[in-house]
């Protein structure tokens, strides 16, 4: 796999209540984890684990930290919102349904206003 430079990353996210984006910083995914059952039977000896793979996943997660836009739209009125989660870089365009969870502001003085977001990932379309 050839890699990339995220280099003038940016992200959008496009919900029911607006859009919302920014320059990317740190971008960090969270694959969903496998729905994994414990089929240990009681009659088993003690020390044995029977783990069986259902062929299900959940889970999975974004979280970006970004330059805020002196015109850009706040990232609290997006929390608790669903739609399309798209992150762009030289060569790379991902897109995935989210939910945005948690938004962070962080101003300091001498530096620009930077933020974090954290999405789950979903399959909901609502």
């Amino acid at each position: 796999m050839a890699g990339f430079a995220a280099q003038g990353a940016t992200f959008t996210f496009v919900g029911t209540r607006g859009q919302f984006g920014a320059s990317v910083t740190s971008l960090s995914v969270t694959s969903p984890e496998a729905e994994v059952v414990d089929m240990t039977g009681f009659g088993d000896d003690l020390g044995r684990r029977v783990m069986v793979p259902t062929g299900d996943w959940s889970g999975g997660g974004v979280e970006v930290e970004y330059i805020a836009s002196h015109n850009g739209a706040s990232p609290d009125g997006f929390v608790r919102d669903s739609g399309t989660l798209t992150f762009a870089a030289n060569g790379l365009s991902v897109t995935r349904r989210a939910i945005l969870v948690s938004a962070q502001t962080q101003a300091s003085v001498g530096d620009v206003v930077r933020g974090s977001l954290r999405f789950t990932l979903t399959d909901y379309e609502g």
